[in-house]
């Protein structure tokens, strides 16, 4: 090896550890603080929206129920669904007459 290429070879080594080291500083000041015992004061949860709701439940749960999702936007899935699987390499390439006697009487 000639000196031009031990540089080079440690340079390389010098940016990848850098940008290793980036995304792992990156990763732990992204990550939440943890919170010491002994200093936690404590918060109170805001129950004055939450309130309505549980008595509007307890005097009746089918009232306060979401509607169903209607009958177009669950045809919408199953067509998701049947292109997604359509895309499997298992479904490529098959001769047709696999395809007939899988959709037959």
């Amino acid at each position: 090896m000639s000196g031009a290429e031990i540089i080079l070879w440690l340079a390389l080594v010098v940016l990848v550890g850098s940008s290793l080291y980036i995304k792992h500083r990156q990763r732990v000041r992204s990550q939440p603080e943890r919170y010491d015992p002994a200093k936690w004061t404590g918060k109170a949860i805001d129950v004055t929206q939450l309130k309505p709701k549980v008595e509007n439940v307890r005097r009746n749960y089918l009232a306060a129920r979401q509607p169903p999702k209607d009958l177009c936007f669950r045809r919408a899935l199953i067509e998701m669904a049947r292109r997604a699987v359509a895309q499997l390499a298992y479904f490529h390439d098959r001769a047709p007459e696999h395809q007939a006697q899988a959709h037959g009487p």
